[in-house]
């Protein structure tokens, strides 16, 4: 089949074959039959709800942290970084650009295993300080104390996770709603 179409200066020329037509038809017949109707799902009173995570995390007694995978190292840097003037006077790195870089490099699901495995975010950002202070990586860190360790650790993650409900929503869900590091 062929169309002309015109008006004023456009001219629309259409050539249209069966095929087109019987897909089109196609369309028509099932938007044509009638909906299924809505069933309801019986209900598992018997069997206990579990998040995704939870059936996915791995086991933390059989955890063992490599150190020289490029997830922990990543890990190890970011924290680092956030560290730089956190709660001070002076120039900031950029936080943001750097949470937007860590969600989307290619092994940032193993990285949230990693953070998961350690309990939370405040339990990895707190594995990170203690390793940062005892190898003086970090001035930020030089002189403090392991409360005082624990307690920057809990603010980063708080930080951290701010930041990362724009940019990286799934680190931001490992947040402990609890502080883990209170005795």
């Amino acid at each position: 089949m062929k169309y002309n179409l015109s008006a004023e200066k456009l001219e629309v020329s259409l050539e249209i074959d069966d095929s087109f037509i019987e897909a089109l038809l196609g369309v028509v017949r099932a938007a044509a039959e009638p909906a299924r109707p809505h069933t309801e799902m019986p209900e598992d009173t018997d069997v206990e709800k579990t998040s995704a995570w939870e059936e996915a995390k791995p086991d933390l007694g059989t955890f063992k942290v490599d150190r020289t995978s490029p997830e922990y190292i990543e890990w190890h840097s970011f924290v680092s970084m956030w560290l730089q003037n956190f709660d001070q006077e002076g120039t900031q790195p950029d936080r943001t650009d750097h949470i937007r870089s860590l969600g989307s490099m290619k092994y940032s699901g193993k990285l949230l295993t990693y953070v998961g495995a350690c309990g939370g975010l405040t339990h990895a950002v707190y594995d990170a300080v203690k390793v940062l202070s005892e190898h003086n990586e970090s001035e930020r860190l030089s002189g403090l104390s392991d409360e005082e360790l624990r307690s920057i650790s809990r603010h980063a993650a708080e930080n951290m996770t701010q930041v990362a409900s724009l940019f990286f929503s799934d680190l931001s869900d490992l947040l402990e709603y609890h502080n883990p590091l209170e005795d």
